[in-house]
């Protein structure tokens, strides 16, 4: 259990694992702590044989996620670019291989890395609200965290490149008619659903459920591999250019605009 002031915090009740993610004044927009955090937690939850279902959530009522604070990684260089889609791809993997389903309660954007947060869970819940992008392409880089692999797996390849290229945002009504997500329903009630879905889920042997992960998931994407690699050296490749660099300069002047 985290702190409320975390940037994280988890609860844990009848086998039911929820983490939250708490950066609601920056709608949940990812830094290396937040980060950090969740691999710790994620890390965890491979340790604890109590659990039997897993629930992602928000603590804003605008976002599940808006993917990497990019006031962070404005000031990151290269090498940092580099180690920063390491770790996030290897925490993605890390939770995309739980043993047990892992359920993304999404509402708000959710965008980039937080998309790619989503992408990695087993079954994801939308309320009618959500819209969903991955805008990278826009800012002069691509999604870093999976997304290139596990989206086409999800939507099939034609709709992903789709997605990535054109970086266009899409409402929770295309988001399931894509299969993108796997059901949505109204703001109020979105929580009441997930929390349903997820008793059902325990209800079951842990035993088959699990059984049926494993066999769903033939090929996961391995936390060393070539993929994540490959990711790493051509988003660190992508920083170095001039577009990106005036790019994160813009973010940076904003930034120092707001606080002074």
């Amino acid at each position: 259990m985290h702190p409320e002031n975390s940037e994280i915090i988890t609860e844990q009740k009848d086998g039911i694992a929820t983490i939250q993610l708490n950066r609601p004044n920056v709608l949940n927009a990812i830094n290396r702590h937040m980060l950090n955090q969740l691999d710790t937690e994620v890390n965890r939850l491979h340790q604890d044989p109590s659990v039997r279902i897993v629930i992602l959530t928000s603590s804003s009522d605008k976002a599940f996620c808006v993917g990497a604070d990019l006031n962070h990684i404005a000031t990151f260089t290269p090498e940092c670019i580099r180690k920063w889609v390491i770790d996030g791809n290897r925490m993605l993997s890390r939770l995309a291989n739980l043993r047990v389903p892992v359920i993304a309660e999404i509402n708000g954007y959710t965008i980039g890395g937080g998309l790619e947060v989503a992408l990695a869970c087993d079954l994801r819940i939308a309320d009618d609200t959500s819209s969903f992008s991955l805008p990278e392409i826009t800012h002069g880089w691509f999604p870093g965290w999976g997304g290139t692999n596990r989206l086409p797996n999800i939507i099939g390849e034609t709709k992903a490149k789709e997605m990535i290229f054109l970086g266009e945002r899409i409402d929770a009504k295309n988001a399931l008619n894509l299969g993108l997500v796997n059901r949505i329903f109204p703001a109020k009630s979105l929580a009441a659903e997930t929390a349903k879905i997820a008793g059902s889920l325990a209800e079951k042997s842990p035993v088959a459920i699990q059984a049926a992960k494993a066999a769903l998931s033939r090929t996961p994407l391995p936390e060393n591999s070539f993929e994540i690699n490959y990711e790493a050296l051509a988003l660190s490749t992508c920083f170095t250019t001039p577009e990106v660099k005036q790019t994160l300069q813009e973010i940076q002047n904003r930034h120092n605009e707001r606080i002074t």
